[in-house]
């Protein structure tokens, strides 16, 4: 009972000390420790377990002599306890963003870009340098933050600042009692509420965080008075910061905040039997940075020496060298501090000792000085056009000029500056039709005509491959008497000199050249291969260009980083910024009010069709409110954050897929098909970005059939059981998958469906031959029959002298000599074709030989302008004693 008396009677002695009043600091000095503690400039102190980014000090009353700064530490969970712990600092000063990371040990981010240790900024206002243990920032006006990479920061402010700060590290005005003032200047009723005022905004992957523990936090009211008594008991160690070489600093800084850390820390049941030399090390720290100097502490409590790394040593009153100071002065020497030195014939590197001559260099540049290990090299600006490099041989820098190759983009990334790939970008084409450009810019225009959805632009000087790529729109007849909806009806690829069409009702063939074949094809050995994903038809060239059309709703076109800037079009121009997409062929831009005129400037003119640009502004019809309602409910689906497109939405926004389904649902009155159509858009973009969708047709919302010998899969690869020779005319390592059928076991595919292996057709020089079939090559020489051996009979041909080797309705063979007048050319009875030079008229035929029994007759056709194109306007017929016009409007006499 005596000792126990003794014990309780100590620790009120003790507690008395610690809470003596101390006088006032000649600075403002901030403690953030371990868990984390808080210890304001004005001596309060408090426990904070918010795991988000915190505003802890700022100069809220900035002037020319007291310039602004702000430092903001992100907390996070340790491990699975209830407890966090700073994970990084970030001071923002003379608009420098510098941060410094817990993994990042030994670098610093100067503005996103990692630096080695030291750096001088601003010319010579912000110096940050290490020890081997810590990073300490000092700038011109007297703040200095100290980090250790771990388990404690210190920020000390100097005297001129008070009153003028504010953060979780108080006002530094020499009151407690307001150091938890918010930024609306009241005071928090609580811990929690301080941290959340102080929450730094906008910062990223932060949606989810919290400003206090996961439940109820743990602390010593909650635990026995056992507990407690235990905790003051084993705590009382911190008393030794009041002794021996600590006495110095005991009136600068208060020690109690290390001895209520202790508190909390035990009754939490954290192990603290190693608290006192921890403590003591920051202590030491805090007591350095406020200008009070311990020394031969370690020796006093008994404490070990931290570990070092390779080829150097721990001193107690160290004064390191380095490879930018190899000889350290005498004021180094003065205020020497506890810190890893290399060893004999070694310098310290950045974060490593480095033989004497293996040192890097000093990289000096407006106002700005790094540190550049040998060998490393750096873009010395933003826009990546000067690269220099420290020698390995004589510790100088060389810079030269160097630009990003096309295709990729000055960026950093993961804290490194460098010449980044540019990643692909997609234009989905869907519905009404509603653009979702390269830029992710969006408007609805619902024109009729044909118009160029994206074509290479500005490719002079570049080694890009021209294309161009055109659609066709058409009223959406098939749902209404009197349709709203207009829909894709054809799709035109034209590259490499090659004409390649997808059109709505030709499921499983492609028109190349006026020639229809089947799918899958791969041309030029891979210069362009057509072939089916999913329910897509997918046009593919080896430089990276996609185009899929579903043959009904959408189509999807994707560009290579390569072509960024260099694209033009409905789809827009791929620069990064998505406010700049109506832009006219000239260049010049619309306002997007006046999608209309932005439209008809990139109609392609086609002779003899009627259609129109759509409708603009106030003239597009409107869905009713009420119906709307409705219709916004089934359509749902692509917003539900539960739903099973919740992985697509932190990628593709689906607000305005959302948006679009509701209002295609509506102009249709309510059509499943539409509906489901319109899910399905979002979903195939969402794949498209390699997104995994999770199943969502049912029984009963947008059921899906598959052909026979077949399954229905949410992701169905492009190569599933091929039949033999497939793969040598399909692309197979397709990293994304698309939404489709996959052949049953036993059933292979054969481009298009599955069937029995006895029913493969035919795959040779890129072509796709079904059983039976029978196809006329180029010149009519020859004629190909697929055998069931999946062997191509060759058979010798020649068209008679009254014929002619041409194309009728995609189909190549011997036809009928015909003289044809179309799309700007002539095609001759011989099968020669000629190009139409100018307007006027041009004698197509007539009986030259009078001495033929048969009537004379003459034809002529006189050509006009009809746009940029040439197009026959009226054809006079001429016999003995008749003559006849035919106008292009149709009037004959």
């Amino acid at each position: 009972m005596r000792a126990a008396l003794w014990t309780i009677a100590l620790l009120l002695v003790f507690e008395f000390c610690l809470s003596s009043s101390s006088p006032p600091a000649p600075v403002g000095t901030c403690l953030i420790i371990g868990d984390p503690h808080y210890s304001t400039f004005d001596g309060s102190y408090y426990s904070f377990m918010g795991n988000c980014t915190y505003i802890i000090a700022k100069n809220c009353h900035a002037d020319d002599e007291h310039p602004a700064f702000q430092i903001n530490t992100k907390n996070e969970r340790n491990g699975k306890t209830q407890n966090t712990l700073v994970s990084a600092v970030t001071i923002l000063v003379y608009g420098n963003t510098i941060t410094f990371n817990r993994l990042e040990n030994g670098l610093v981010k100067i503005n996103a870009s990692f630096w080695n240790l030291p750096v001088v900024l601003n010319n010579g206002r912000v110096k940050i340098k290490a020890s081997s243990l810590t990073v300490t920032m000092q700038t011109d006006f007297g703040l200095s933050v100290q980090y250790d990479w771990d388990q404690y920061l210190v920020v000390t402010v100097p005297e001129s600042f008070k009153g003028k700060m504010c953060g979780m590290c108080g006002n530094f005005n020499g009151k407690k009692e307001d150091d938890l003032t918010t930024p609306s200047g009241s005071v928090a009723g609580s811990i929690p509420d301080l941290g959340k005022s102080w929450r730094a905004t906008g910062m990223p992957g932060e949606a989810f965080c919290h400003d206090s523990c996961p439940g109820q936090c743990q602390s010593c009211e909650g635990v026995s008075w056992f507990t407690r008594m235990n905790a003051k008991i084993s705590c009382s160690i911190v008393t030794y910061l009041t002794k021996g070489p600590f006495q110095s600093c005991k009136s600068v800084i208060d020690p109690n905040v290390f001895y209520e850390n202790c508190l909390f820390d035990y009754c939490a049941g954290k192990d603290i039997s190693n608290f006192l030399c921890q403590t003591a090390e920051i202590y030491t720290d805090a007591c350095r940075q406020a200008g009070v100097h311990v020394y031969d502490w370690r020796g006093f409590l008994k404490c070990p020496t931290p570990n070092c790394p390779a080829n150097s040593h721990f001193e107690s009153c160290a004064c390191p060298a380095t490879c930018e100071n190899p000889t350290p002065s005498a004021a180094c020497k003065a205020n020497c501090v506890e810190a890893c030195t290399c060893d004999d014939g070694y310098l310290w590197s950045g974060n490593k000792c480095v033989p004497k001559n293996q040192c890097g260099c000093v990289y000096k540049n407006d106002g700005e000085e790094r540190y550049l290990q040998a060998g490393e090299s750096i873009w010395a600006d933003k826009s990546c056009t000067k690269k220099c490099t420290c020698s390995s041989n004589n510790g100088q820098v060389t810079c030269e000029n160097e630009s990003c190759p096309l295709g990729t983009e000055c960026t950093v990334v993961s804290g490194t500056r460098g010449c980044q790939k540019v990643p692909q970008a997609t234009c989905n084409i869907y519905g009404d039709p509603h653009y979702n450009t390269f830029d992710n810019g969006t408007y609805d225009f619902q024109g009729t005509c044909t118009y160029t959805a994206a074509k290479g632009c500005h490719l002079d000087g570049t080694k890009l491959t021209p294309f161009e790529v055109v659609v066709e729109n058409e009223k959406w007849s098939e749902i209404q008497a009197t349709p709203n909806v207009s829909m894709a009806k054809v799709v035109v690829v034209e590259v490499y000199g090659m004409t390649i069409i997808l059109r709505r009702n030709q499921l499983h063939q492609v028109m190349i050249n006026g020639v229809l074949t089947n799918i899958p094809v791969n041309l030029n050995d891979g210069e362009v291969i057509v072939q089916q994903e999913g329910y897509h038809n997918v046009i593919l060239t080896n430089f990276g260009l996609r185009v899929a059309y579903d043959m009904i709703y959408q189509v999807l076109i994707t560009v290579p980083g390569t072509y960024a800037g260099k694209t033009c079009g409905m789809c827009g121009n791929f620069n990064g910024n998505k406010n700049d997409e109506l832009l006219l062929p000239d260049g010049k831009a619309v306002e997007k009010s006046d999608v209309k005129t932005f439209g008809a400037a990139w109609k392609v003119a086609v002779p003899g069709v009627v259609c129109d640009d759509g409708c603009s502004g106030d003239f597009c019809p409107k869905c009713p409110q009420k119906e709307k309602a409705v219709f916004e409910k089934d359509c749902s689906i692509i917003t539900d954050p539960k739903g099973p497109f919740a992985a697509c939405h932190s990628v593709i926004d689906p607000q305005s897929y959302f948006r679009d389904c509701v209002y295609d649902v509506c102009m249709s009155e309510g059509d499943q098909h539409m509906l489901c159509h319109s899910v399905a858009a979002y979903m195939s973009d969402c794949q498209n970005f390699g997104v995994k969708v999770n199943n969502w047709r049912t029984s009963t919302f947008c059921p899906l059939s598959c052909p026979p010998n077949t399954v229905y899969e949410i992701c169905a690869k492009a190569c599933n059981t091929p039949c033999p020779g497939l793969s040598g005319v399909m692309k197979c390592d397709i990293q994304t998958c698309a939404e489709g059928c996959m052949c049953k076991p036993g059933f292979f595919y054969n481009g298009t469906g599955c069937i029995p292996a006895d029913q493969c057709g035919c795959y040779e020089n890129g072509l796709t031959y079904k059983i039976g079939e029978t196809i006329i090559t180029d010149n009519c020489q020859e004629k190909l029959t697929c055998l069931p051996s999946g062997k191509l009979n060759k058979e010798s041909i020649s068209c008679k002298s009254s014929e002619a080797c041409s194309v009728q309705k995609g189909i190549r063979g011997c036809y009928p000599r015909q003289c044809l007048l179309k799309a700007e050319s002539f095609s001759l009875f011989s099968g020669e074709i000629l190009g139409i030079m100018s307007v006027g008229a041009y004698e197509l035929v007539k009986v030259c030989d009078n001495g033929l029994e048969a009537e004379w007759f003459r034809v002529v056709v006189e050509v006009g302008s009809f746009g940029n194109l040439k197009s026959v306007v009226a054809v006079y017929v001429y016999f003995e004693g008749v003559f006849i016009t035919v106008t292009s409007s149709q009037d004959t006499w």
